[in-house]
């Protein structure tokens, strides 16, 4: 049998699961190429230990893609330019690349710009170096108000932005300074991870209140003004001292150039197989041997609310598509199928964290429950990152 070549496209959470589980899977004879312009990976949890100085720097939580442990990973460093999903090419700036598989794996790019003032004014949580520069300046902050806005909706990571605001809460509260500083989180939801369903929600509004931690929901950001420090939600102006920023997201420009995205800005992905689809309705393709996960695709739960963009499930994703791939190239049918399971540890700050999680498939809408803080889910949140530990050589 000739050998076959796995194209993935993105070197991000999703994509490096996937190569590295493909590795271990596939015989020596078939090829698997990543392609991806970033030459080191890191965790986008690792954000919120730069902003508390767990790490002092982005380098930190960087690793070198060429060390991971599985050897026979073809890495392509260049900028992908375009996508053919027919043909299954991708062209890069100096080749043109086919492959038996395309697994596209992209993620959300960031979008500051959609916001007038963001760039300018925010500290951007989403960035390794705006956390980097969050950590200094937090270090520096002696009071004042603290305003962390969620820009618009979906974002990828949904916890992220509500650690932050507990992380903070508890930092100037080992400072001694915390009646000093009043901390509010925006966001466009009347909830937050509203996906998740009212009692998460709840339960993350009364966190937030015992922290006295504001919340303001429903608020979608206009425009940020960085001279007199004052934020537009419509007809009412919010000033701040501090802005930490999570800014608005958007599908690869080359993702959109290639016409596989539809309404929801993303592209439309099968809930099980992960195959892309071009007739959601039916939940049908005409591409043969093209997938897509993590943030980069929409999947629509039966609450018609899109699943999360989060590492959790680009990681489970790439299981999914690495065992059908494999099962593909051996001539026997797909025996797995995603099925939605998801969860996360809520960092709160003074080693605690609760602990979110439940199946998002499920019927009317995601059952997810969300467990008290504890000590000890916040040691599994710390241990989480040593996935990185068994695929990357120090």
């Amino acid at each position: 049998m000739a050998g076959k070549t796995v194209l993935i496209l993105g070197g991000g959470w999703g994509g490096m699961a996937l190569a590295y589980s493909l590795r271990g899977m596939l015989s020596s004879e078939h090829r698997v190429v990543v392609i991806e312009k970033n030459e080191t990976f890191a965790l986008c949890l690792s954000n919120l230990k730069i902003m508390t100085g767990g790490w002092n720097s982005p380098a930190d939580a960087q690793r070198q893609m060429s060390k991971m442990s599985r050897e026979g990973i073809e890495w392509v460093h260049e900028e992908a330019l375009k996508i053919d999903p027919v043909t299954r090419e991708v062209q890069t700036e100096t080749q043109t690349l086919q492959g038996d598989y395309l697994v596209v794996a992209l993620g959300a790019s960031l979008n500051p710009g959609a916001v007038p003032g963001f760039d300018e004014a925010a500290h951007n949580l989403y960035e390794a170096t705006g956390a980097h520069q969050l950590q200094k300046a937090l270090k520096e902050f002696d009071g004042g108000k603290i305003a962390v806005v969620i820009s618009r909706m979906p974002y990828r990571c949904p916890a992220a932005p509500f650690e932050a605001s507990f992380l903070m809460d508890s930092m100037f509260r080992e400072r001694g300074i915390r009646e000093q500083v009043e901390i509010t989180v925006y966001t466009p939801g009347p909830r937050p991870m509203a996906v998740a369903g009212p009692i998460v929600g709840d339960a993350l509004l009364g966190m937030l209140a015992e922290r006295e931690i504001g919340y303001g929901g429903d608020h979608v950001v206009s425009s940020i003004d960085p001279e007199s420090r004052t934020m537009l939600f419509g007809d009412e102006e919010v000033s701040y001292d501090l802005l930490v920023g999570v800014p608005p997201h958007i599908a690869p420009q080359i993702v959109i150039d290639s016409g596989l995205t539809d309404s929801s800005g993303y592209i439309p992905t099968h809930p099980q197989s992960l195959e892309v689809l071009t007739d959601v309705e039916n939940l049908e393709t005409e591409y043969t041997g093209v997938y897509a996960i993590g943030d980069v695709t929409t999947i629509t739960l039966l609450n018609m609310m899109p699943l999360p963009k989060a590492g959790v499930f680009a990681e489970a994703e790439a299981r999914v598509v690495a065992q059908s791939i494999e099962a593909s190239i051996a001539g026997k049918p797909g025996t797995l199928g995603y099925d939605g399971l998801g969860a996360c540890h809520v960092d709160i700050g003074g080693g605690l964290a609760a602990f979110a999680g439940g199946n998002f498939y499920a019927s009317p809408g995601p059952r997810i429950t969300l467990e008290p803080p504890s000590a000890r889910y916040h040691q599994e949140k710390e241990e989480y990152e040593q996935v990185l530990d068994a695929w990357f050589v120090r």
